[in-house]
């Protein structure tokens, strides 16, 4: 039975493939439509005679021939890193426990900090620095970037396995952490037995199985991260040729590139799944589900639930506040400095002498005509900045907003209506998601919509962009969400409230909501920064949100508006030409609006801990509160809070 679930999940994987690689043919103009290219897809899938790429002109090559080097190259870098996070991170993490606290604490704010900044201004960061270095004393610790096929490992390993080490060395001490507390911890300790024989012989043991399943959301943000690191770094890997192959839309590429990674991923995860994974046990319906739908509030129906006593209000978290005051500032003062700036960005392309005549062109350095300097347009980086920042920080509000507005609301009937076999079955589906790239996905969707040359309008650009990257997660969030609804409605005052007479609909507005809202609105927080940190994987790939106009003075094309992405294209520029380091301060930009939205998170985080009792000041603990830690054997620290369903938690 196993064996077929596994190639039958397999096969609609694939053919979730195939219907995501036709999309790009709804948005061409001379296309025969959606579904004649997946019937022409499917055709030419099942006849490798017509693997082939055609460049035009009569230039055919065979496509594995085409693609096979590049993506050999992809998938070294790929895994080099991923077991090099990997590893690196577990050993970290089991050193850590074995030292002092004092000791561990810093490793663990250097490993946040890590964490919270994106991966392309780390990698870009990295090579400054190498750059740096070779300056000041003519040694260049690692080659930072290819020309040609030349092919370096090194550094493209090195810093690719920054995230999945960060990530996965937190997790894991955390996971450790709640182990030790657990009571055969205790027992052994009781019976004389050491710390480095539990911690080897059963901490480790127990915990590496579950550790690993929980590497597929590091594996997915990995993946997303490698098309902008190759792109950035010059390496010929599977982005090299993308864009090239891009033109014409080839759906057959798409599909490939695609099920390049979902195969291999989904065999490692599957095998994975069925040798280490809980097997489901038949139980008893939940008392819920014997709960009407809807129902008439009668005399004595109504159920209030006594929940922690140690609340606090959202707008009383220090944290939350600092970072929700710097981010509201920023996007009102954007607004009113478009409303009364005139012109709202300065352009100056051109430096003349005295004389009349030209002498320098864009981009300016900064000094008195240019406080930040000019991007290679001639626009001023402080009027860009300021201009801006409504743009990034609005669109990413709205996008994070629909995905879990959308979510919450498909979650309801997905509990509440949809059978438990078919649950499983859109969970399964739905976990695919997490073998293909994420920004590799948007970049070929969105390709078509807002590259240069695109004939819609500016509105339809924004419209068609906001929906994609609203479907790119939804599955997800959906799934996330429906958990975590399922596992409060598992609460015993849940059936107390069922056998009072409740409905199903007053237990989710009564009693799920309260106790799942916090989560909401730090899933919210996440999603903002996930959608900030694909602004940036597009821009690299100067895929600008709200797409391009036409270029002057030759530019090919122009973002069409002010969102600060529209500078990270020329991060490689700046690389290669020694010129227009005042990029920079869009980087910086960036860091401090990641540093708020991360720190409004951290305060919700706050928030629900005190809410669960727990992480609290020993002088508001009362005897109840330590009686429930003890009995659930729980840690009082800040990596306490989770998801229920910790494999779909998104960065």
């Amino acid at each position: 039975m196993r064996a077929v679930s596994f190639v039958g999940y397999l096969f609609a994987g694939l053919v979730g493939l195939v219907l995501i690689s036709c999309i790009p043919s709804i948005f061409i103009s001379d296309s025969s439509g959606y579904f004649s290219a997946v019937a022409a897809l499917t055709g030419q899938i099942l006849d490798p005679s017509r693997w082939v790429y055609d460049q035009g002109y009569g230039r055919v090559y065979p496509l594995f021939d085409y693609l096979a080097p590049a993506m050999t190259y992809s998938m070294t870098i790929l895994i080099g890193a991923l077991l090099t996070g990997f590893i690196g991170g577990l050993l970290f993490a089991v050193a850590s426990c074995l030292l002092p606290n004092k000791v561990v604490f810093p490793f663990k704010r250097l490993g946040y900090l890590f964490e919270s900044i994106p991966d392309v201004i780390l990698a870009f960061g990295i090579q400054l620095f190498i750059v740096f270095f070779y300056k000041q004393f003519g040694l260049l610790l690692f080659r930072f970037s290819s020309a040609g096929q030349e092919e370096i490992y090194v550094l493209p390993i090195l810093i690719l396995a920054i995230l999945p080490f960060v990530t996965f060395y937190r997790f894991v001490l955390s996971m450790l952490e709640e182990e030790q507390q657990k009571d055969y911890v205790l027992l052994a300790k009781s019976k004389g037995v050491g710390r480095e024989a539990i911690l080897f012989r059963h901490v480790l043991p127990n915990i590496l199985p579950s550790a690993f399943l929980h590497t597929k959301v590091i594996t997915w943000a990995t993946l997303s991260a490698l098309p902008a690191i190759e792109y950035l770094m010059n390496l010929y890997g599977i982005t090299s040729i993308l864009k090239e192959m891009l033109q014409p839309v080839q759906s057959v590429v798409f599909f490939l590139i695609l099920a390049a990674f979902f195969v291999p991923f989904y065999f490692i995860y599957s095998i994975a799944e069925m040798i280490f994974g809980e097997k489901s046990q038949n139980s008893s319906a939940p008392a819920w589900k014997a709960a009407p739908l809807v129902g008439s509030r009668g005399k004595g129906s109504r159920i209030f639930y006594s929940g922690a006593s140690h609340k606090q209000k959202i707008y009383r978290n220090k944290k939350f506040m600092a970072g929700f005051v710097l981010v509201a500032l920023l996007f009102i003062g954007s607004c009113i400095y478009t409303l009364v700036a005139d012109p709202i960005i300065q352009v100056d392309q051109y430096q003349y002498d005295d004389a009349g005549n030209m002498v320098q062109k864009a981009p300016f350095g900064p000094g008195e005509d240019y406080w930040l300097g000019t991007d290679r347009l001639g626009r001023h980086l402080d009027d860009l900045l300021i201009a801006g920042a409504k743009f990034t920080i609005g669109f990413a509000l709205l996008v994070a907003a629909l995905r879990i507005g959308c979510g919450f609301m498909l979650a309801i009937p997905y509990v509440l209506l949809m059978p438990a076999r078919v649950r499983k079955f859109l969970d399964q589906l739905a976990d695919g998601l997490h073998y293909v790239p994420q920004s590799l996905l948007a970049i070929m969707l969105l390709m078509p919509i807002i590259a240069p040359g695109s004939l819609m309008s500016f509105p339809e650009k924004i419209i068609w962009q906001i929906v994609i990257l609203l479907l790119l997660v939804l599955p997800l969030t959906t799934i996330l969400l429906g958990k975590e609804i399922q596992q409060s409605l598992s609460s015993s005052y849940v059936t107390s409230g069922v056998v009072l007479g409740a409905s199903r609909l007053q237990l989710l507005r009564k009693h799920v909501w309260p106790q799942i809202k916090i989560r909401c609105y730090i899933l919210f927080g996440q999603q903002t920064l996930q959608v900030i940190v694909l602004f940036i994987h597009l821009g690299v790939f100067q895929l600008y949100f709200g797409g391009t106009v036409a270029g002057e003075e030759g530019f090919s094309a122009s973002p069409a508006t002010s969102e600060w992405s529209s500078q990270i294209s020329f991060l490689r520029y700046m690389l290669m030409t020694g010129q227009g380091f005042y990029t920079v301060s869009i980087l910086l930009a960036y860091l401090l609006l990641i540093g708020c939205i991360q720190l409004m998170v951290d305060g919700l985080k706050e928030v629900e801990l005190r809410r669960l009792g727990l992480n609290l000041p020993k002088k508001e603990k009362n005897p109840e509160t330590y009686l429930a830690e003890a009995a659930a054997g729980l840690t009082a620290s800040s990596d306490a809070f989770r998801f229920h369903d910790k494999t779909i938690e998104l960065k």
